[in-house]
This record gives C-alpha cells, structure tokens and sequence, in this order.
C-alpha cells in the first residue's frame, strides 16, 4: 500500500544516505595506511639501500644490536594493536618477542602488518558503528510507522546492547564483520609481502611499491546520482560497510514487527530493471516473521541488495492503492496501482 511502500523507499534511502554519509571516513582511513605504508617502505630503502636497489640477501640480514633495541620497543606497540586482532598475527608477534634475532625483511614485514592491524580495526570499528546507529535509527521509523498507522500501543524503549550486538555477530554473505575484514587484511599483507619480495629480487625502486599498493588498495567514486564503483580493498570496505547496513536495517525491522505482535511480512523488492532475478521471485510475496531466514526469504538476499520488507496486516490487505515504480526509460520514480514484480513487468504499458 502508499502507505507502507513510501516507509520503504524511506528506510532504503535512509541507510544508503547513511552509508555514503560514512564513506570518506572509511576512504580516509585507507589513505592514512597508505601513507603510512609507503613511509616505511622509503624509510627501510634510505637506510639499506646503495644506489636505490636493495637485493634479498641485505633484505635477510640480521638486525644490528642498536636496531634490535629500537625494534623491540616497537613491539610493545604491536603487542597492544595483537591483542584487539584476530588471525596470525598475534602468535607473530608472539614468536618474535622471544627471538633473539630477527632480520631486516622480518621487522619490515611486522611493521607493516602492524599498519594493516591499525586499519582492519579502524574499519571494524567504523562499520560496527555505523550499523548500529542503522539498526536503532531504522527500529524507531519502522515502529512509529506501524503504530502511526494502527494507533499508538506501547511506549518507545530503546533496544538492548545485546540485541544489537547479536546482530552485528550475524554473518552477512557467509561470514560475520571481522572474519571479512581478516580476509581483507591476509589478502594485503600477502600482496605487500609477494611485491617486496620481487622488488628485492629484481632490484626495483621503492616508487615501484607505492604504484602497486595504490593498485591493491584501489579506489571509489561516487557519481551525480549518488552511486558508487571501485577498485580494489577500497571498494571491498564499501561493499562490506553497505552490505551490514542492509542487514542492520532489515533486522531492525523485524525486531519491531516482534515487538509490536506482528506476525507476517510482505516483501518488497525495488522496482527498477537492476533488481536480481531473486528478488523479484520474492516480491509481494508474505511471510511469517517466525519464519524469516536472511539470505532465503528475508533480505538482503545478496550483495547490494535492497529489498526490504513491510509489515502484512490482514485486515486492511483489500485496501486498493498504489506503490512507487522507476520508469524503464526516464529513470524517474512515478507512481503504478499496487502490483507485485511480476505483475510491474507484464503491465509497463501502463507506465
């Protein structure tokens, strides 16, 4: 119905808004490891370097006395980033911290795992965040909606810590927030470690890592409509920052048809020519909520998906009225009678 489409276009454009919204940080917090990165690189060539090349066999050599002090005052740094960490490089800095020596390319690589480690938890936290404020934000629009429409029953109540910590542990497209920014973060520190290798090997200029970093790390944009594409981890981050909004915002909606005493769903998928093949088998489609599996019947169904849901309340489903549509050639929002997916693309004469 208008009613319940509008609130759904509404909670869709609220987490997209939301999610652009975060997006330089996200992107600031890549050039910063970049930097970083970059400065260690440099630094390590202008202190063994003769005539801009290293070979592999300096790379190896043995920290000296001096250089081992310093290095281990660093790792009091590192153990801190190892505890907050998951994944190898904990047991890294472990090992080292009891090894009597350590060569040059070791202490390079840990310093550059320990910038990795800095970003992988800067993002963590930023996508946490932001999908937490996209579950309460969207948990408040979609109860007020429903009791705005059916009479106001029950006083607001903020959600439980736990509720929103449960929803952040979920995994969304297999695997939960920090097993897909530990994969993010294997996959970088593999290519830094596979590139300086073959710098050292072949004799190539520190220049040459920047330029492939840069490749790796990619980049974003966002155009006059405001979608965005991209490259590399970049582009990876934003995926994953919009695909846990999603599932926020959908969770959200479902706790509140529980907390109002909703038993049923409808589904609601985009209509625009982009929408999934999946999606549209789902469209006007009703569930119970007892029901719902993420990834199944209740969205996101896949990566970008924005499907999302509406409340099903029997005793006003003959109420005739109509719901948003984008037209196939102007691109524009207007206005069709209630139709589900099947029916819109049957029926685009009527457009």
């Amino acid at each position: 119905m208008t009613y319940w489409e509008k609130r759904a276009a509404d909670s869709i454009g609220r987490m997209e808004s939301s999610v652009n919204g975060a997006l330089p940080e996200l992107v600031q917090s890549f050039e910063q490891a970049k930097k970083d990165l970059n400065n260690e690189i440099f630094k390590f060539y202008g202190k063994y370097a003769v005539n801009n090349k290293i070979s592999l066999q300096d790379a190896e050599q043995l920290l000296s006395l001096s250089e081992l002090r310093e290095f281990r005052g660093n790792l009091r740094e590192y153990e801190k980033l190892a505890r907050e960490s998951i994944g190898t490089f904990n047991l890294e800095v472990s090992n080292l911290s009891t090894k009597a020596r350590i060569t040059r390319l070791q202490a390079l690589y840990t310093q550059c795992d320990g910038i990795l480690q800095g970003l992988y938890q800067e993002q963590k936290k930023q996508i946490e965040g932001l999908a937490a404020d996209v579950f309460t934000s969207n948990y408040y629009h979609r109860l007020f909606d429903i009791e705005q429409y059916t009479g106001f029953q029950f006083e607001f109540s903020k959600p439980a810590t736990s509720v929103i910590q449960k929803i952040l542990e979920q995994p969304v497209q297999g695997a939960d927030i920090s097993t897909h920014l530990w994969r993010q973060d294997m996959d970088t520190g593999f290519r830094i470690r596979q590139t300086l290798n073959n710098m050292f090997v072949t004799g190539r200029p520190p220049q040459d890592f920047a330029e492939e970093l840069q490749k790796a790390i990619g980049a974003v944009r966002v155009d006059a409509s405001g979608a965005v594409t991209g490259t590399g981890k970049k582009f990876e981050a934003y995926r994953l920052l919009y695909c846990e909004s999603s599932n926020a915002s959908a969770q959200a909606d479902l706790q509140a048809y529980e907390d109002d005493g909703l038993d049923e769903y409808e589904y609601v998928a985009t209509l625009d020519s982009h929408t999934s093949e999946t999606c549209r088998e789902h469209d006007g489609k009703i569930y119970k909520r007892s029901e719902a599996v993420t990834g199944v019947n209740f969205p996101p169904l896949h990566v970008f998906c924005r499907s999302c849901t509406t409340p099903y309340i029997p005793n006003l489903k003959d109420i005739k009225s109509t719901r948003m549509a984008r037209d196939p050639v102007t691109g524009k929002s207007i206005r069709v009678p209630d139709m589900s997916y099947e029916q819109w693309e049957k029926e685009k004469e009527i457009i």
